[in-house]
């Protein structure tokens, strides 16, 4: 009994590391697009106003 109590201890961290993992990369993913827009659009606006 305390070795499946064991292995299901075991799968919900496993489960809750892959969970954080996927959400930290996904977030990571999310803020470069949204940096890269943010620095896109700036620098677009820079050049509009140049010309």
């Amino acid at each position: 009994m305390i070795h499946l109590t064991l292995i299901i201890v075991d799968f919900l961290t496993g489960l809750l590391a892959a969970g954080a993992w996927a959400l930290a990369s996904a977030g990571g993913a999310i803020a470069a697009l949204v940096g890269g827009g943010l620095l896109g659009a700036s620098l677009f606006r820079k050049w509009r106003q140049k010309g």
